[in-house]
């Protein structure tokens, strides 16, 4: 919803500053960042909701307050720390929740119980696209890509949904999508709708040179000769994957001037990041980064959308251990830790 992500946007910031605000027919909702370890309290006086934090100085309330539920706000020093008031219109009520990862206060006051009940949020959507399948085996050394990334996606799947997020897969066998691999891309990629949450396609990686560990990318143009290799061969491979890479980076200059495309692709960066930082932490594999290239299953993503590639099939010691369940299992609880601290940073846009 779009009040929820202007709610959000910036909330990363640890300092303290005047709550955001977010209104609808029947409800505001104001969301204070809580610093650090601060405490806070909060009672009911009248028609006043007296919201009291210690060890932080008040910040001037830069903009007024007045709505279907609130008539105003104001912010006072206080005793080792500071107060907020928030005064409530008649026939209204409130709820609190304290959330984390940044730490915030929610304070929703709501009409009276005349008007009808609000609509639950919906779940998240998460779309994992476990790559090749089917006539397209993916890279080949110790294990086969296509295998390995596709028990990867059904454990995170069981993971996902295990706390609540809805998952869907691109394809859940040894199959593909379409015979044309132009196609098959096209059909994945077609996943990444707005009507889903984030888009996470999962991969294997091979090298002529010894080479291992994790890297995670998101869409956007590159000069890194490597990098342009490895999309053309994710891209299909050979003229068909000098087509569709031509095509992906066309679609990447021109989203250089689209502002919506630059917000959604800083998003993706932030899924990157944190799948990243889960997935090194969880398998002590070598992290080798987050970078950009034109892949054309994410080209055309309108929400957070990233490729995962979980290690070298063909390294002697990477390659064997992606073929064992252990390491298949860490690997999927940390792509599933990091698609959740995602969800909960509140940078996704739902």
């Amino acid at each position: 919803m779009q009040y929820f992500l202007a709610l959000m946007v910036g909330i990363a910031s640890l300092g303290f500053a005047q709550p955001r605000v977010g209104t609808e027919s029947d409800l505001t909702r104001l969301v204070f960042t809580i610093p650090g370890e601060a405490k806070f309290s909060l009672s009911r006086q009248g028609n006043e909701v007296v919201i009291r934090f210690w060890g932080t100085p008040p910040r001037t309330l830069r903009t007024l307050l007045n709505t279907p539920q609130v008539v105003g706000y104001r912010a006072a020093p206080s005793p080792g720390g500071s107060t907020y008031v928030v005064t409530l219109k008649a026939g209204t009520s409130y709820r609190t929740q304290a959330l984390s990862n940044p730490r915030r206060l929610v304070l929703e006051v709501q009409s009276s119980s005349t008007t009808r009940p609000r609509a639950k949020a919906p779940a998240p959507v998460v779309v994992l696209d476990p790559g090749h399948g089917g006539l397209d085996p993916g890279a080949v050394g110790f294990v086969r890509e296509e295998e390995v990334v596709l028990d990867i996606a059904l454990r995170t799947k069981r993971l996902l949904e295990a706390r609540g997020i809805q998952v869907v897969l691109t394809r859940s066998s040894d199959r593909h999508l379409s015979a044309s691999k132009a196609t098959d891309l096209g059909l994945r990629a077609a996943m990444a709708d707005s009507k889903r949450t984030l888009f996470v396609s999962i991969h294997a990686n091979a090298a002529e040179r010894a080479a291992q560990g994790i890297e995670v990318y998101y869409f956007g143009e590159t000069i890194d000769q490597r990098l342009l290799s490895k999309a053309i061969l994710e891209n299909g491979s050979g003229a068909l994957g000098q087509r569709l890479t031509q095509e992906a980076r066309s679609v990447a200059q021109r989203l250089m001037s689209d502002l919506l495309a630059q917000a959604n692709l800083k998003f993706s960066e932030q899924l990157a990041l944190k799948t990243l930082r889960a997935m090194v932490r969880e398998t002590g594999a070598v992290s080798r980064g987050v970078q950009t290239a034109p892949f054309y299953v994410i080209r055309n993503a309108r929400i957070p959308a990233i490729l995962v590639e979980v290690g070298f099939v063909n390294h002697p010691t990477e390659g064997k251990k992606l073929g064992t369940s252990a390491y298949r299992a860490q690997l999927a609880s940390g792509l599933a830790e990091g698609i959740v601290a995602f969800l909960n940073s509140g940078n996704a846009q739902r």
